[in-house]
C-alpha cells in the first residue's frame, strides 16, 4: 500500500501519507508473524484457517485489491483495514503491538472522518 494508491481510492493526500508509512512500518512483521503462526498451527495438528485467511486479507489491503476497496464506488476501506488490523493484534508479540496500535489509531480517525461524511451527506439528502 503506498500513497498514490491510496489517493486513488479516495483517501486525502494529507491522511494517505501517515496511513501508508504506518501500513509499510508494520506489515511485512505482521505478515511474517502470520506466516509463522500458520506453520505452528499446521505442525501442532491445529486448524490454521482463520489465519491464512486474516493473512490473505491483509495482503489484498496492502494491494488494494480488497473486496471493499473495489467495490462502487471504489475507495480505501479504513472500516475494513481496521476491522483486520485490530484481529491481528491478537496474534502478534509484544514487540510488534506498539507500532500496529498506532496504525490502528490512525485507521480509526480516517474511519470516523469517513463516518462523519456519509452521516452529512444522509442529512442533505
Amino acid at each position: 500500500m503506498n500513497v498514490a494508491q491510496l489517493i486513488d481510492n479516495g483517501v486525502p493526500a494529507d491522511e494517505a501519507g501517515p496511513i501508508a508509512a504506518h501500513w509499510t512500518w508494520v506489515y511485512d512483521g505482521i505478515r511474517e508473524e502470520l506466516n509463522q503462526r500458520v506453520k505452528t498451527a499446521k505442525t501442532l495438528g491445529g486448524d490454521p484457517a482463520r489465519l491464512q485467511e486474516l493473512r490473505r486479507e491483509l495482503g489484498q489491503l496492502d494491494r488494494c485489491t480488497h473486496r471493499a476497496c473495489t467495490q462502487s464506488p471504489p475507495g480505501f476501506s479504513a472500516h475494513a483495514a481496521l476491522r483486520l488490523i485490530q484481529e491481528t493484534l491478537r496474534y502478534l508479540p509484544l514487540e510488534l503491538q506498539g507500532d500496529t496500535h498506532r496504525l490502528a489509531a490512525l485507521l480509526a480517525d480516517w474511519a470516523r472522518v469517513v463516518q462523519a461524511r456519509v452521516e452529512r451527506e444522509v442529512h442533505r439528502g
